[in-house]
Parts: structure tokens; sequence; C-alpha cells
């Protein structure tokens, strides 16, 4: 009787397996345990990150699993031995929503360093992935950044969170996500403070002022033709500007020609005018990232911005905090 080349090897690895003994042999396959349906869950979805900062923990952690698109991870910075809960910083990245991550921001070479330091001033720090405009059109990038936060509440007591205590960070694309929801919040989500670092606030501006504006385009499914109105204002956070806003610090380079620095004047300007707690630094010399003409002139900016929003931080969250909205 002829046997099939398959049931062949799968006869031949059987028999093998049965076969060895442990001196001298292959390793026996690991004991392992069975489920009666398919179950495509990760069984560790969340991994600490071993690194050189012994005083805070980085874990890698999966927020949200949407049914045909990649489960989103969110970087968890803590302090190591700190019972107390502490307020929550949620940081979102840049890239013209279409590319970077987590562990990237403006012209730092490494950023991890930098969230770390904030959490060891007494916070959480949460740093997130969210859906890219390659795999799915707004809203979805706001959605991420809502359940997100839904997520690092409901889960509060168990990475050591303040849950009436939030505030958001966000840099160029990912500022704009964050003053959205900073602005127009649903329902869980609402945060006590908001800073955005050369962010674009006015959609339809933004989007007149580039050369190319396929990033716009591309994340609004607006095809080869300019984005209609009305489609780009809803994502607009100045747009939304009231007096129940949460207070807000806005820094931006004078010289940026990606997102021009009257983006955060005017936002900036119709928070105010609205009622809202508006503060506004403008560095001079220096473009998108805060990059300047020299290294030297780069770190200064950088070192401002930081200098500013961590003050900021410090002030919103912890010496004068405001009731949950």
């Amino acid at each position: 009787m002829r046997h099939s080349p398959r049931r062949t090897l799968a006869v031949a690895l059987l028999a093998t397996v049965s076969a060895h003994s442990p001196a001298g042999e292959p390793r026996p396959l690991p004991d392992f345990t069975v489920s009666d349906r398919l179950m495509p869950v990760d069984p560790m979805p969340e991994r600490q990150t071993h690194w050189s900062h012994g005083a805070v923990t980085l874990t890698d952690v999966v927020y949200s699993t949407i049914t045909g698109f990649r489960p989103l991870h969110l970087d968890l910075y803590r302090q190591t031995g700190v019972a107390a809960p502490r307020p929550l910083i949620v940081f979102v990245h840049g890239g013209g929503w279409a590319y970077s991550n987590p562990r990237a921001g403006a012209g730092f070479r490494d950023f991890p360093v930098v969230l770390a330091n904030l959490a060891e001033r007494g916070y959480v720090v949460a740093s997130i992935a969210y859906r890219l405009s390659g795999e799915a059109p707004f809203p979805a990038q706001l959605e991420d950044l809502q359940a997100a936060i839904r997520f690092l509440r409901g889960n509060a007591e168990r990475f050591g969170i303040d849950g009436a205590q939030v505030g958001l960070w966000g840099m160029s694309a990912g500022a704009q996500l964050a003053a959205l929801n900073a602005v127009n919040c649903a329902a869980g989500t609402c945060v006590q403070g908001f800073v955005g670092w050369f962010g674009a606030y006015d959609i339809a501006t933004y989007a007149r002022d580039q050369r190319d504006d396929t990033n716009v385009r591309t994340l609004f499914r607006c095809g080869a033709v300019a984005c209609a109105a009305e489609v780009v204002d809803r994502a607009s956070p100045i747009r939304y500007a009231d007096g129940t806003d949460p207070p807000a610090l806005l820094i931006h380079g004078q010289d940026d020609t990606n997102a021009r620095s009257s983006q955060s004047e005017r936002f900036a300007q119709q928070l105010r005018a609205a009622g809202s707690t508006a503060e506004l630094v403008l560095i001079p010399g220096v473009q998108h990232g805060f990059i300047g003409p020299t290294e030297a002139a780069t770190k200064d900016a950088l070192h401002l911005a930081l200098t500013a929003t961590f003050d900021f931080f410090d002030h919103v969250l912890k010496e004068s905090p405001a009731a949950t909205r």
C-alpha cells in the first residue's frame, strides 16, 4: 500500500517523538493545554520592557482590539514603589496621521527618556498608538484616543491612576487629536488639561498652507480633490472652543512651515474669547518639531518647551485640579 509523502512525514514525526529518550536526544515537545475553539488572544497582553531607567517601569499594554485591525498598544510609564494613585498624562504622537509611533516625538533622539522623566515627577504616563490614516479614515484616530482614555480610567486601580486628574499632550497631528478631544470630549474621555506642540487646529487653513495636502486628503478619503469644508471643520478643534474647555498650553515654533504658528495663535485667541484659559508660547528661530539651525538651538527650544509643559501639568493636575467634567 502506497502512502502520500505528507502522511509518511507525519508518521515519521510521531515515531520520532515517541522513540526519543531524554538522554542525548532532542528535547521533547513542551507540555501544553488545548481549547475547544479558536482563541486569537494574546496570552501576554502586557509586556515589561527592561531598560536603563530603574526608577520607572515601561509596560507595553494592549488597550483596544478592533475586528479587522491590528491590536492597539500603549506604553505605560510608572514610577516604582509608589502606592498612591497619581495623575495621568496621555501622549499622542504626530506624523501627519500617517506614520510614526508612541516612542518618537519632536527633535528628541530618545523620547522615552523624556516620558520616563515626566513619570518620575509624579505621574502615570501613557503614550498611545492609534490607527493611521492608511489603515482607517477619520474619526478612527479620535475614537482610538478616546478608547485609550476609557481603558486607562477603567483600569485606574490596577495601574495606580487618579482617574479624576487626566491631561493630554500631543504633537503635530497628535496635537490636533488631543485638542479635539479636549474641547469636544465624549462621555468618559473629558480631561483637566491639554498641551499642544506645533499642532494643526484649523484643518481647512492647514490644508491650504500645504504644498502637498496628501496627508489631509488621505485622512478624510477625499480622493484627488480638496476636502469639503464641512468635512474638515468637524475635525478642527478651533470650531468647538467654548467656556467649558479645560486649561490649554499651546507651544509653536515661529519659523514652522509645516503647521504655521498662526494655528496655535488663532486657537489660543478663540479659546480665550470663549472664556477658557489658554497660554501661548512662541519660540523664535525653530521649525516644525522645534528643529533649529543648529543642534544647540534645537536643544534650547526643546528645553524651553519641556519646562513650560511640565510646569503646566504640575499646576493644572496637582496644584489647582479642576473637577472632572
